[in-house]
């Protein structure tokens, strides 16, 4: 599993896409069955899965259908996540590279 902190906003869409198209399988969906259930085109969906933008409504509506919006919530939980960040750019700042002085005194 990638660590989406060092993807481009296109990679982690592309990932979701992949990721949506791999528990559709799971739950032995076709993208037209998924798609009469949710209201939204085959098209729309087969564009979601090959990591093409979308709304976060029609994202809402795979992820009810697929059982997965407590994943979704996850994401929006408060505060939680702030010490994870500031570990991140501490980490950061200790990763810099630091070097001798090669000049002799």
């Amino acid at each position: 599993m990638e660590n989406w902190l060092f993807l481009t906003e296109k990679e982690i869409i592309e990932q979701i896409g992949q990721r949506l198209k791999l528990i559709r399988l799971q739950h032995n969906l076709t993208q037209k069955k998924l798609s009469k259930d949710i209201g939204l085109s085959v098209s729309t969906i087969s564009l979601i899965e090959q990591g093409n933008p979308t709304s976060v409504e029609s994202l809402i509506r795979i992820l009810i259908r697929l059982n997965r919006i407590k994943d979704f919530e996850s994401v929006f939980r408060v505060g939680e996540d702030l010490e994870l960040k500031l570990k991140f750019e501490k980490a950061k700042l200790k990763s810099k590279r630091k070097r001798a002085s090669n000049k002799i005194k």
